[in-house]
């Protein structure tokens, strides 16, 4: 039900819509109803196909343009589980968030520390490696730790690999994750020709949740990216500038 209380509120074309809901009494289950995308999940639809640059830089667009549009409603709304996964990709090739699940008002909270000696293992394996460092000190899911994920999907989509691929333990990513020792953006390839990309991953990653970028500056830094990204490289599948 609070899902369903998220997505009626929302209207974006880069958010899933929720087209309905049905209900079995007898087994006190609701059934929330959306629009099949063809294309599938994000994850999936990068990995189908040598994408180039710009198409990549299209996808990454569309869900800062969802995340800033969540972020910006009154109250702001915190999606709390952002991954390449809970995004689809439709028949038109453009990215739309869904599983609002994790979906809350943030509340305002003290300070984090990153110093903290306090971590926990609440998250699941999967989500885990999209967790900000406030989130593994037990402190609330709130914006910033939405664009510390949103900086994963970055790094999902440009690389083609989750976060932490390589560590196969929930706890060595813990680990990492606290001391700062963070996925590399700047050793592949495709990333080192997109260098203000990989500013603005390091400004979703930083440590401290104050000092993170906001919805608004990620949306715009990609914006101008790919406006000069289809100058270089035109595919009319994808050019929506």
């Amino acid at each position: 039900l609070r899902e369903a209380e998220f997505l009626a509120k929302l209207s974006h074309k880069n958010i899933l819509k929720l087209e309905g809901f049905a209900e079995d009494a007898s087994e006190n289950v609701i059934w929330l109803i959306f629009p099949w995308e063809a294309n599938g999940t994000l994850k999936d639809f990068v990995a189908s196909y040598e994408w180039e640059i710009p198409e990549h830089l299209s996808l990454i667009y569309e869900v800062a343009s969802g995340v800033e549009y969540l972020h910006s409603r009154t109250p702001p709304i915190c999606h709390g589980d952002l991954k390449s996964i809970n995004i689809l990709v439709n028949s038109k090739c453009i990215a739309v968030i869904t599983d609002f699940g994790s979906a809350h008002y943030p509340v305002a909270k003290t300070t984090h520390s990153p110093s903290t000696n306090t971590i926990t293992l609440t998250c699941n394996h999967y989500t885990l490696r999209w967790a900000a460092p406030e989130l593994l000190a037990d402190d609330g899911a709130g914006l910033p730790s939405d664009i510390w994920a949103f900086g994963c999907v970055i790094y999902e989509v440009m690389t083609n690999s989750i976060p932490f691929q390589n560590v196969l333990r929930d706890a060595a990513v813990i680990v990492r994750v606290v001391r700062g020792d963070l996925p590399s953006i700047s050793s592949e390839t495709r990333m080192l020709l997109m260098q203000a990309l990989c500013s603005l991953v390091g400004r979703c990653w930083k440590m401290d949740p104050s000092e993170r970028a906001t919805a608004e500056d990620c949306r715009k830094t990609i914006e101008w990216m790919v406006s000069r990204a289809w100058l270089v490289v035109f595919s009319p599948q994808f050019n929506r500038f």
